[in-house]
């Protein structure tokens, strides 16, 4: 629940999370990739629990739990992330989650995707493999070689990567999409040593 879908001028853009701070104080952290800045980031729409209640096809509901424009804080290139603080709080009503993250370096054995490929609605990867660190545009990422579950596509950039403990470790920079593929998440423990 704390993942949402981005949109930029009524288009599809990437996905992104929100996370938790060290005070659990509810700001609205929101974590993305780098490279999916563009345009005013006062401008973006962050729609929340956009999903399918059935697993084989999508149920095109409403996107009606959104929230409008955000803030740059930070940005690193030597991870891919950016980290935004949304411009209100999410609604109780969108029962949202603020995702733990580790910042430790120690590679997960186990790995979830949750993201918005090619601005659909939201989908879920699987990983069962210890991801290994490699180097992906000058940034240093996590590979996961091949899901075991699942994909990614374009509109999944800057969508986290959760451990085997529930916490995010990192987020989409890139790869090749489709079956089969690899991807490369910018490292967590990078972003913030």
């Amino acid at each position: 629940r704390s993942v949402a879908r981005i949109v930029v001028n009524g288009g599809d853009w990437c996905t992104g999370s929100l996370i938790n701070n060290c005070a659990e104080d509810g700001t609205p952290y929101f974590l993305t990739a780098d490279h999916c800045l563009g345009g005013n980031v006062g401008t973006w729409v962050f729609a929340f629990n956009w999903e399918s209640s059935n697993c084989a096809t999508n149920v095109n509901t409403p996107m009606t739990q959104t929230v409008s424009g955000a803030q740059l804080l930070t940005t690193n290139g030597g991870s891919d992330m950016a980290l935004l603080q949304l411009n209100t709080e999410p609604p109780a009503s969108y029962e949202v989650y603020y995702s733990g993250w580790d910042a430790s370096g120690t590679a997960p054995t186990d790995q979830v995707g949750i993201h918005h490929p090619s601005g659909d609605q939201k989908k879920i990867s699987f990983n069962e493999n210890t991801s290994t660190v490699t180097t992906y545009g000058g940034a240093s990422c996590w590979l996961v070689d091949t899901w075991e579950d699942g994909t990614t596509e374009g509109g999944s950039s800057g969508s986290g990567l959760w451990d085997q403990n529930g916490r995010i470790v990192g987020q989409l920079y890139g790869g090749t999409f489709g079956c089969n593929c690899t991807d490369y998440y910018g490292r967590f423990s990078v972003s913030y040593p």
